[in-house]
């Protein structure tokens, strides 16, 4: 499967892991990083990625994310296409960031775009996307083998 993970997945594991829920997301994502250095699943990047993770303050973990493009399969260019339609969704009720987020990831063909966003994902599954947007953690219940 081609996945592209939205910056959420990568920042879920510096997160405080006391929530279930968190720890259970975290689990998943380090899964799924291990299962795209295997092969098993691809990694699609985009510039979306790079501007997002551009904006966080901490050198750090912006370093530690940015490393994760060079594992990448695909890497999404932001063109016109894909500013496109993100206005299109962004026109649909999806937050303009995740609008560009699931834009790159169909411009990219990807199979899932995941995300810790609950939220994210009730819009898209709401405006009906071609793309299925779910959780880490449902993802691998779907695919636990690949």
């Amino acid at each position: 499967m081609l996945l592209y993970l939205d910056l959420n997945c990568f920042n879920r594991p510096f997160n405080d892991q006391q929530q279930e829920r968190i720890a259970r997301e975290t689990a998943a994502i380090f899964l799924i990083l291990q299962r795209i250095v295997e092969g098993v699943d691809g990694l699609a990047w985009s510039a979306v990625l790079d501007f997002e993770n551009s904006q966080h303050p901490l050198v750090d973990r912006r370093t530690e994310i940015a490393r994760w493009a060079h594992r990448a399969v695909v890497n999404v260019a932001l063109s016109e296409q894909v500013m496109s339609r993100a206005r299109e969704l962004t026109d649909a009720g999806v937050p303009a960031l995740d609008a560009a987020h699931i834009a790159a990831a169909e411009a990219g063909a990807c199979d899932r775009s995941l995300t810790c966003d609950g939220r994210l994902i009730r819009r898209a599954r709401r405006i009906g996307l071609a793309l299925r947007v779910q959780n880490p953690v449902e993802y691998l219940e779907e695919y636990p083998h690949g």
